[in-house]
């Protein structure tokens, strides 16, 4: 039995089970899963059993990762400064190491499951938790004296690349003509009072210019749990990649307070990133809002964008302060407002030109695309997980999304540590 791997109380041989997983975590449920493995693999498993399958093995691995947390922080400040012996031998010159926080959802069974959904005092109850994810990723990019790019990207002045993205974030501002009449920006990034008509999309901004580091490897932790925990696990898991003999290292987040929050208690020693397309989005929405037209507003939003490109945040600020200050519909300062406080708050972390000089990835759109394949498994309205079940299931479904390929060696490890006896209680 521990030659073959295999449990001596076990009833599946090592390639079975990691087709369960495999399915089991791929799958969108465990019926799937069943009927996957029958009619591709030819072997027969019940949704029940690959369920107890993939929640044993999905422990066994949140085991490990608790285990490999527990030895990062019982090391003392000067080992943790240095890299494991097990840690990737690359060189830093040309590589960046990123972090990327995201929150994403799902619905975790509580206390009051099996109760009526009805208003409690007042807030009406959902069963709509938020999961976390965080991407481990390296880049391949050097640092420069000059801006790289010291323009704003043909495909960020293309309405039928930026706008699709800017609403799918949720801030799609006023599109119609309610804005206040004759208001106009006097300040530095004001657009021309000539504003054309109609919207042309020249033939030169079909083909874009990359303005983005290239993506090396990625590496995925995801937890149900609190967002310290996700820190704890992720910061353990950039000291296995060898993140720490890194150069230049970014932390890449949305505006959430709780991303710098983690930033600063967790990751002090990298580049702090707010998110550059949700940074323009708040500026499309205030310059659609406060323009009587489309045509005058989108204006508005390259003047602005292109500002924040260049790391002129305090100028946008200051034009939205001016709008503000000569409008009087209320449902447009309200959005002005919005956007003054998020690009106010966010400031000190979109200085875009710096980040490009260093090499620095600007944009969180790993992770965005992280949650959506973790959300493939776990998210739902029909799907209502117990927080005991998820976290094994979120576990697996990181680690199969990671090009590190965790599992491989985790596979391994269990076959080799199988003692051919059974495991059994200690009689007290």
């Amino acid at each position: 039995m521990k030659a073959l791997g295999i449990e001596v109380d076990g009833i599946y041989c090592p390639s079975v089970l990691r087709k369960i997983v495999q399915a089991g975590t791929k799958d969108t449920s465990y019926k799937g899963a069943s009927e996957t493995l029958e009619e591709q693999a030819e072997v027969q498993v019940s949704a029940k059993q690959c369920e107890r399958v993939v929640q044993r093995i999905g422990r066994e691995r949140l085991d490990e990762t608790a285990q490999s947390v527990a030895r990062w922080e019982a090391l003392p400040l000067p080992k943790r400064r240095e890299c494991p012996a097990s840690a990737p031998k690359n060189s830093w010159d040309a590589r960046v190491a990123v972090v990327e926080f995201d929150g994403g959802r799902v619905q975790l069974r509580d206390e009051t499951w099996g109760e009526k959904k009805a208003k409690v005092l007042g807030e009406k109850r959902s069963w709509w938790k938020e999961s976390k994810a965080a991407c481990l990723m390296t880049f391949s990019g050097s640092p420069s004296a000059e801006d790289p790019l010291p323009d704003l990207p043909q495909s960020l002045r293309n309405p039928l690349f930026a706008v699709p993205r800017f609403l799918a974030m949720g801030h799609s501002g006023r599109v119609d003509s309610h804005a206040a009449a004759g208001v106009e920006t006097t300040g530095t990034c004001g657009p021309a009072a000539d504003a054309p008509q109609k919207i042309e999309v020249p033939v030169e901004q079909r083909e874009y210019t990359r303005w983005s580091p290239e993506p090396l490897v990625r590496s995925v932790t995801a937890t149900c749990q609190s967002y310290d925990h996700l820190a704890e696990i992720t910061l353990a898991a950039a000291w296995e990649r060898g993140f720490t003999a890194a150069n230049r290292k970014a932390f890449l987040g949305d505006g959430l307070q709780v991303n710098w929050r983690l930033h600063r208690e967790y990751f002090p020693d990298y580049e702090p990133i707010v998110d550059l397309m949700h940074a323009l989005s708040y500026v499309y929405a205030s310059a659609i809002a406060s323009s009587g037209q489309y045509e005058q507003g989108w204006r508005r939003y390259e003047a602005w964008a292109n500002a924040v490109w260049r790391g002129q945040v305090n100028a946008v600020i200051g034009d939205i302060r001016l709008l503000q200050a000569t409008t009087s519909d209320a449902a447009v300062l309200q959005e002005l407002d919005r956007s003054r406080t998020y690009l106010s708050n966010n400031a000190p972390r979109m200085q875009y030109a710096k980040y490009r000089r260093l090499g620095l990835p600007l944009t969180t759109s790993h992770i965005e695309s992280v949650q959506k394949q973790l959300n493939i498994r776990l998210k739902g309205t029909e799907k209502y997980w117990c927080a005991e079940g998820a976290e094994p299931v979120v576990h697996l479904r990181a680690d199969r999304i990671s090009e590190t390929k965790p599992l491989e060696s985790f596979w391994k490890r269990r076959a080799s540590g199988q003692t051919g006896f059974r495991k059994r209680r200690a009689l007290t």
